[in-house]
């Protein structure tokens, strides 16, 4: 069970701390945004194709 002091220590965190993030992780994860909006496109695209075409 978490406390009611690490509980406000995690709501109220200073902002001096900046979290560390991975650039290979955000990397992938933008790769991933990409691939899956130009999937999504494509298929709207042949559905497109088929119903109008």
């Amino acid at each position: 069970m978490i406390s009611s002091a690490d509980f406000t220590r995690v709501v109220m965190s200073s902002g001096s701390e900046q979290p560390k993030r991975d650039p290979q992780l955000k990397r992938k994860a933008w790769r991933a945004v990409f691939i899956g909006s130009a999937l999504f496109w494509v298929a709207l695209a042949l559905l497109v194709w088929k119903f109008w075409g």
